[in-house]
């Protein structure tokens, strides 16, 4: 399972962030739509829930930037670096990634903060007595998230078992450009389109001596079976089923997610970690039930795409 990268060029503000698990559950909405539930069961849920998924993504990152591994953020810092810097930086180019993985410190000035830009946009409320906006608390803000200033694209990676499985994932990303990613899209939010073909990124994976450790790339949660040391900072999701299941509650279960950077110790690299998390897991036995008997079945695929790298072993405890 090789790296690839896959370009992805923003055409409007987005409201959902492209984390892995996120993109991934909406492929598996195309799939569903485009080809049926058979076919979602057969290429994706089955495979994923045996812990054999055909491809596994990373997050996007704006451009060239790659997350800063946590172990550098825990560790002494370099000579003529300031912690600070360090602790408040979110992203590294892709240069200073492949550099902090071979155990090379980057320079002061290639920590880099948060990038995305957020934006705020006004909306009115329409009237339901007339065809117009309420002029009296009729105006509200959502948030939106925009590129940079001098970033054309995101960048998405991903492993696939074979060539059949990288078509998929690619004809997947087209159908869901066609309608868009994420909230809002009948409003004209989360639309992209997928600029070229996949790009080899074998640097990601190439040999470092005395490896001892892996970066993830992905929004994602480890599986039992996952390394247990090493380093990393997690959050909590509160995801939503989708409208057309016909239950009276749509919330799922708060869900503990790790974000990409996390480090883990292993002795030798696999191509990612995580696993589909169940429906039991997600919605409780209750609720899963009743789902079974109309035969549904819910996952969330929490897969990690991960990369080798040689960090301090005193961080990964």
């Amino acid at each position: 399972m090789k790296v690839s990268r896959i370009n992805i060029l923003p055409k409007s503000p987005w409201r959902t962030p492209w984390q892995a698990d996120t993109i991934v559950g909406a492929l598996c909405t195309t799939c569903v739509r485009c080809l049926g539930v058979d076919v979602l069961r057969e290429r994706l849920i089955d495979p994923m829930r045996a812990g054999a998924p055909p491809f596994v993504l990373s997050d996007a990152f704006p451009g060239d930037l790659m997350p800063i591994p946590l172990a550098l953020q825990l560790q002494n810092p370099p000579a003529g670096v300031d912690a600070a810097t360090i602790k408040r930086a979110k992203w590294l180019n892709s240069a200073d990634f492949l550099a902090s993985c071979r155990g090379r410190a980057p320079a002061s000035e290639s920590y880099l903060p948060e990038q995305q830009l957020q934006t705020a946009s006004r909306h009115n409320t329409l009237s339901r007595d007339w065809n117009g906006a309420l002029e009296d608390g009729g105006s509200f803000s959502r948030s939106a998230m925009t590129l940079p200033y001098g970033t054309e694209t995101l960048s998405l990676y991903f492993r696939s078992a074979d060539k059949k499985a990288t078509e998929f994932l690619l004809d997947l990303l087209h159908e869901l450009s066609l309608t868009g990613f994420g909230a809002d899209i009948a409003t004209g939010y989360g639309q992209f389109e997928i600029a070229g073909d996949p790009i080899d990124a074998k640097e990601l994976d190439a040999k470092i001596k005395g490896a001892n450790a892996v970066v993830s790339l992905s929004t994602f949660q480890p599986s039992v079976t996952d390394p247990i040391k090493g380093c990393w900072e997690s959050f909590a999701k509160f995801g939503k089923l989708g409208p057309s299941l016909g239950v009276s509650d749509v919330r799922k279960n708060t869900t503990i997610m790790f974000r990409p950077g996390a480090c883990f110790a292993v002795a030798a690299c696999p191509p990612f970690l995580g696993h589909a998390i169940t429906m039991d897991a997600l919605l409780g036995s209750e609720r899963s039930i009743d789902l079974r008997t109309r035969n549904i079945e819910i996952i969330q695929p929490a897969f990690g795409l991960v990369v080798p790298a040689l960090v301090d072993a005193s961080v990964l405890q």
